[in-house]
Order: C-alpha cells, then structure tokens, then sequence
C-alpha cells in the first residue's frame, strides 16, 4: 500500500518558480496595458457623450429662440430674415459641434493624459497647441 501514496505535487523545483515568476510578471503588465486601454475608452466615450449632451442643450435652447422670433415675424420678409439668421446660426454650430466631437474623438485615441473636462489632450480643442514630446532616456 506504500507505493499507493503518492505525493500530490511534484518536488519543489526552482526552476517551476522562475518560469512562474515570469509568468506572473508578465501577466500583471498585460492586466496593466489592459486596464490603460479599458480606461482611455471610458474616459474618451463619456467626453465624447459630454459633448454630445453640451450640443444638444445648446441647440435646443438656440432652435427655441429661433422659434419664438419666427412666431413674432409679422411679415414674409421678416420671416425670410429670421428664417436666414436661424439656418446660418445652426449650420455654424453644427460644424463647430462636429469639429469638437472629432476633436474629442482623437483626444480618447491619442495615448497620452487627457484633459477630464472635454477628452482632449491639454486645452487644445482647435488643433493648434502642441502636446509636449516625449523624451526617451
């Protein structure tokens, strides 16, 4: 019955540890690269949302204006002015609301810190200021 028993785990062999210790070194430098990516794509989709939601409140509250100066036009002419203002005004916003979305878009896919208020890399939101470069020692 001797031979029957036998030790569950092989003897403690140093080499196992090293090969182990490796593994586990390299497995929490993954979960770190792991955690880096999931967090710049939580952070980059709520800037993105937060400013979706800014343009939003912003149009509506634009496009209820617009709404009460038409309803006070009292002549055609006065009409097709506001109607005029109203579509300059909104095809302004949109394509400032479509550059910054873009902008906070590249922000969130750029590696580098962000900025927690909009998602972009430092204040630069119109693409002129340059984010500082990296110095490899």
């Amino acid at each position: 019955m001797p031979d029957a028993v036998k030790a569950p785990f092989p003897p403690n062999d140093r080499t196992n540890q090293a090969l182990f210790g490796t593994m586990l070194a390299d497995n929490a430098a993954w979960l770190g690269d792991i955690q880096h990516a999931y967090g710049r794509m939580a952070h980059g989709g709520m800037a993105f949302f937060q400013e979706m939601s800014r343009f939003w409140e912003l149009r509506m509250h634009e496009d209820r204006e617009a709404c009460a100066e038409l309803l006070a036009c009292r002549t055609p002419q006065e009409l097709q002015e506001c109607g005029q203002r109203f579509a300059l005004k909104a095809s302004q916003d949109y394509a400032e609301g479509i550059s910054r979305l873009l902008q906070v878009s590249i922000g969130a896919l750029e590696d580098g810190p962000i900025d927690k208020g909009n998602g972009v890399k430092g204040d630069d939101v119109g693409g002129g200021a340059t984010a500082p470069s990296k110095q490899v020692a």
